[in-house]
């Protein structure tokens, strides 16, 4: 298979693949420190993980989706579990802000 650079310097490729529907390509964020919305206290701790797909721009004429490994953090200082901010990508949003 092809490997095409993403053009989002926040992510890490994890994998790509090509399917009937288009490319799907599954990248997480490069950062692992996140800090508290609430609090602005910096954590690491990581609460869980989720998974959002998001379409981004074609590639070749075929569609791209993005599925983007969401990590959730737990504060210790205030306890607020909070997703990590993604530049690319606005909150509930299912597609990337170049889209």
């Amino acid at each position: 298979m092809l490997s095409i650079p993403l053009g989002l310097p926040e992510f890490k490729v994890i994998k790509q693949e090509l399917h009937s529907y288009g490319y799907a390509i599954h990248v997480e964020k490069t950062e692992t420190r996140e800090h508290c919305p609430h609090c602005g206290f910096a954590t690491s701790s990581v609460h869980d993980r989720r998974t959002r797909k998001v379409r981004d721009l074609a590639i070749f004429h075929q569609p791209v989706y993005l599925f983007v490994k969401v990590k959730r953090y737990r504060c210790w200082n205030c306890s607020h579990v909070f997703s990590a901010s993604l530049e690319s990508i606005q909150p509930n949003q299912h597609y990337t802000n170049r889209f």
